[in-house]
């Protein structure tokens, strides 16, 4: 027997000063193996967060997949599902982004549909709208991402992509607590001081410029921020002293810059060497105030999604 394979990058957003604006694909994986069937689906899971997900139809990627083609007409079969993920829940990683863009995927899949990727933005902002998250998901590499709105007010994105450099691998620390991204947005003030914003609006430019030439030295810069850091970094603990690594990049080899991924609760270093230096420093300062933490060492993805046909 045939199946599909669908394969979504987890990612990363926010990058410092790039709030709301710019994500990256990362290589941890949601992994779903489609076999289609007459009617029904059944939910085989595994990975992280396969002791809490639902293993009916009210999985986030089958209630994406069914909601899609009620918007557009088409009725769609069932399906079992074989799900492994290796992308943390509510840390920050975009679980909920890859699940979504799964979904979409699986609706493609079933109904033969295949859709645009403006359409397929659009569809995907109505169940969350972290384009920073959904960009990266479905396209990999570094995107940079634009709400806008067209005909009725529907909602889609605009996002370019870019390749990520090689030498530039990336290092997790991942608390044991979450942080709930509802909860880490309604924390944000609702008005900003303008030299704050141009604070940002600066250093998000810096980040795209020194990735276009290279300029590495200049990372730790770009990832300061006056947003969203300053005021969800002290609701977890010890994450305080993981950021404080960003203006300490020339005490640690390698290390270009440190950030919080997405609304927490892991937080990201940049780097180009001393990998596992880098992660046991992260994982220390969680340590000393009291919080078990764990470390990867991941690449980028500038791949994507992958759909794929395999024998079962």
């Amino acid at each position: 027997m045939s199946a599909t394979e669908i394969i979504i990058p987890a990612s990363t957003s926010n990058l410092g000063a790039s709030f709301d604006t710019c994500g990256l694909a990362l290589a941890l994986y949601l992994n779903i193996t489609v076999e289609e069937r007459a009617g029904g689906f059944e939910v085989i899971l595994s990975g992280e967060g396969a002791d809490r997900l639902p293993r009916d139809e009210s999985n986030l990627i089958i209630r994406v997949a069914r909601a899609v083609g009620e918007l557009r007409g088409n009725r769609i079969g069932g399906a079992r599902l074989t799900v492994h993920s290796e992308i943390p829940l509510a840390r920050g990683l975009g679980s909920s982004s890859a699940a979504i863009i799964a979904g979409i995927s699986l609706y493609e899949m079933l109904a033969g549909d295949q859709l645009g990727v403006g359409d397929l933005f659009g569809y995907a902002l109505r169940f969350e709208e972290h384009g920073d998250n959904l960009g990266p998901s479905l396209l990999g590499g570094m995107v940079v991402g634009c709400m806008v709105e067209g005909i009725a007010r529907e909602r889609s994105l605009v996002t370019v992509k870019r390749e990520w450099p090689d030498e530039i691998k990336v290092v997790l620390c991942v608390p044991e607590f979450e942080m709930d991204t509802g909860q880490m947005r309604s924390v944000l003030p609702r008005e900003v001081k303008l030299m704050d914003a141009v604070f940002n609006v600066q250093r998000s430019a810096l980040l795209q410029a020194l990735i276009a030439e290279h300029r590495f030295e200049l990372f730790s810069e770009a990832l300061r921020d006056r947003l969203h850091q300053p005021h969800r970094i002290p609701l977890g603990p010890g994450l305080g002293e993981v950021l404080r690594l960003n203006e300490e990049t020339r005490e640690h080899p390698g290390l270009l810059g440190v950030a919080m991924s997405g609304a927490g609760s892991t937080m990201i270093a940049f780097a180009t060497d001393h990998f596992s230096e880098i992660a046991a420093e992260m994982s220390y300062r969680l340590a000393t105030a009291g919080i078990r933490s764990r470390t990867l060492e991941v690449a980028v993805d500038n791949r994507g999604r992958q759909v794929r046909s395999v024998s079962s």
